[in-house]
């Protein structure tokens, strides 16, 4: 009989091999949120702290800060000095057309009793006379206006463009130079710089109030009518081209 042959020997089932589940899972792992911190490096921090302070102190000092604004120009003419020899000019000025306007209103004072009389005494016509006054005074007013800024823009144009000043502002010693090298200025720069400020004065209300009072906070201590001439006013004769 012959021999049976002997039996393999029995693998070990996989049940019985340990599972990785029985790995020890890395929620028992010791986190890092829970370690203790090292009593050396606690000593230490005050001290690295310490150690940055000065760093960020000077770092804070090196800033750069804003810069202070500058001053004025001292060769520049204070706002009083041009405000006054504004005034100045402008009393020769009235007195140079005074003739014309002192006969203006003398004319009209006069029509103007007439129409008053005349609508008191209820004499023929008398309707409509004080309305009638006024419509004839229109076209001799703007006459005499009209002259007025024609003589005025020929003042500072003139003087300042060949003299380099007017009379009031010689009084107070302030002349007008150009912006870029303090030359005198050129007569074409002048009548625009006469032009604007009377015009502009006679035509636009409140230019002579926003024009001056425009230079009291410039740096340069320029009017409206000095930028759009490019000129300064100086306490110093022009230098010559």
């Amino acid at each position: 009989m012959p021999a049976q042959p002997a039996p393999a020997a029995q693998a070990r089932p996989d049940s019985q091999a340990r599972p990785d589940s029985q790995a020890r899972p890395d929620s028992q792992a010791r986190p890092d949120s829970g370690a203790i911190p090292d009593s050396h490096a606690l000593a230490a921090a005050p001290a690295l702290a310490g150690a940055r302070a000065p760093s960020t102190v000077q770092a804070a000092q090196d800033a750069p800060r804003p810069a202070a604004p500058a001053e004025p120009d001292p060769g520049l003419a204070q706002w009083w000095r041009r405000l006054l020899a504004c005034v100045i000019d402008s009393v020769i000025l009235t007195l140079v057309t005074g003739a014309l306007w002192g006969r203006l209103l003398a004319s009209f004072a006069n029509r103007m009793s007439n129409a008053v009389d005349a609508q008191a005494t209820r004499a023929p016509g008398a309707h409509g006379a004080i309305g009638r006054v006024f419509g004839n005074t229109t076209g001799p007013y703007l006459i005499v206006l009209v002259a007025t800024i024609i003589v005025a823009i020929t003042y500072y144009w003139l003087l300042t463009g060949y003299w380099g000043t007017t009379i009031g502002k010689r009084a107070l010693g302030t002349w007008v130079v150009t912006a870029g090298t303090r030359s005198r200025v050129s007569l074409p720069a002048s009548f625009l710089r006469a032009l604007i400020f009377v015009l502009g004065g006679e035509v636009v209300p409140l230019f002579f109030l926003v024009d001056n009072l425009w230079l009291v906070r410039d740096p340069r201590r320029q009017a409206l009518h000095d930028k759009a001439a490019r000129t300064l006013v100086v306490r110093r004769p022009p230098q010559m081209n």
